[in-house]
């Protein structure tokens, strides 16, 4: 059953369409007049000249589907896209066959974000031989996006009619929240990270003195001080502790300009002190991250705010790991929704959408 509704799909969506130019309007027009006027007055010229006629037609028809048919098309999308900012696509036309040559192409693509775009227009297209069309694209909405069918045409050899390859190729990306220059409006939250310190064989700054053991590295000895004392001392040191920033967005409310403003203010946040080298951790209602200096936890974060909704539930398995993890580190940052204040809320610094 599934394959007969795979075939019938095919056939009625053909994957090649064709189209009539205008040259290939007036050309009908005129067999069709000599094929009337050789069945009307039975003459052998007439015959013979329509028949010549309709042959270009067969001869059109199999010469255009030689040049589309061995072409392969790949279109390449780059790893991140953001809403509101433009991001290249590139298109490759590639001719594998090894002694036939491709002429008079042009290629097209399409997409749920814009209408069908002309690419651009190959004269030629040698055996082995590839080209790239490229060209800039937008989304204006967070979320999942799709891209349609290419379509790849060809009016040779006479351009009397204009035969489309129809190339599914979907590809679907998500595009993170649109960036917002958060930096002058929330200083405090973004400012210097809390720091501390631990004792450690290695650090930045001498803590003190002790005795040394057969383990130490000998490197670490304090010659002046062992002399002072009579025995060999080893340098212990402080080493600085970056705390992670816990930021928490309350995606609570409904669906809406303010939610979407929420959603683009917790990106940005995120964004900007991953940039400033901060072990960052993200938390909504329900989901929770665990800290992370890695561009793979961003994004894994950004992924969750591109298709993020408005929470509904009473009890957020996400708010509950970060409170927690607010009180063992001693202080969060919240992004506040439309609704109230989350309850028992730890000490956090606020962010009002």
């Amino acid at each position: 059953m599934k394959a007969f509704v795979q075939r019938l799909a095919r056939a009625l969506n053909p994957s090649r369409r064709l189209y009539f130019t205008r040259e290939g309007w007036l050309f009908t027009a005129l067999a069709l007049s000599i094929g009337l006027v050789a069945v009307n007055t039975g003459h052998n010229l007439f015959y013979l000249v329509f028949a010549l006629l309709l042959s270009v037609v067969i001869v059109s028809g199999i010469l255009s589907e030689r040049v589309l048919r061995h072409i392969e098309v790949e279109r390449r999308l780059p790893a991140e896209v953001t809403a509101r900012a433009s991001f290249p696509v590139t298109v490759e036309l590639r001719n594998p066959h090894r002694h036939l040559l491709s002429y008079s192409l042009a290629v097209s693509d399409s997409s749920d974000f814009f209408p069908r775009r002309a690419l651009g227009y190959l004269s030629c297209l040698g055996p082995g031989e590839s080209r790239s069309f490229h060209y800039l694209a937008r989304v204006d909405r967070r979320g999942e996006h799709r891209f349609g069918p290419m379509y790849l045409s060809t009016r040779f050899p006479f351009g009397l009619f204009e035969k489309v390859r129809l190339i599914r190729a979907p590809a679907t990306f998500v595009a993170y929240p649109a960036h917002k220059d958060v930096s002058r409006h929330y200083p405090s939250v973004l400012g210097k990270e809390r720091t501390g310190y631990k004792k450690w064989r290695w650090g930045e700054e001498v803590l003190g003195f002790r005795p040394a053991t057969a383990s130490d590295d000998h490197r670490l000895i304090h010659w002046p001080t062992s002399a002072r004392v009579g025995q060999l001392m080893i340098r212990e040191f402080l080493e600085e502790v970056e705390h992670p920033r816990l930021v928490f967005f309350d995606n609570r409310g409904v669906a809406g300009e303010k939610f979407e403003c929420g959603v683009e203010v917790a990106a940005s946040v995120l964004r900007e002190l991953a940039g400033r080298g901060a072990a960052v951790s993200f938390a909504t209602w329900d989901k929770y991250f665990q800290p992370t200096i890695r561009p793979e936890g961003l994004r894994s974060a950004l992924r969750h705010l591109a298709l993020l909704a408005p929470a509904t539930g009473m009890e957020g398995a996400g708010f509950k790991s970060w409170r927690v993890q607010v009180r063992i580190e001693g202080q969060g940052i919240l992004i506040s929704g439309e609704l109230s204040l989350p309850p028992s809320l730890p000490p956090c610094a606020m962010v009002r959408v």
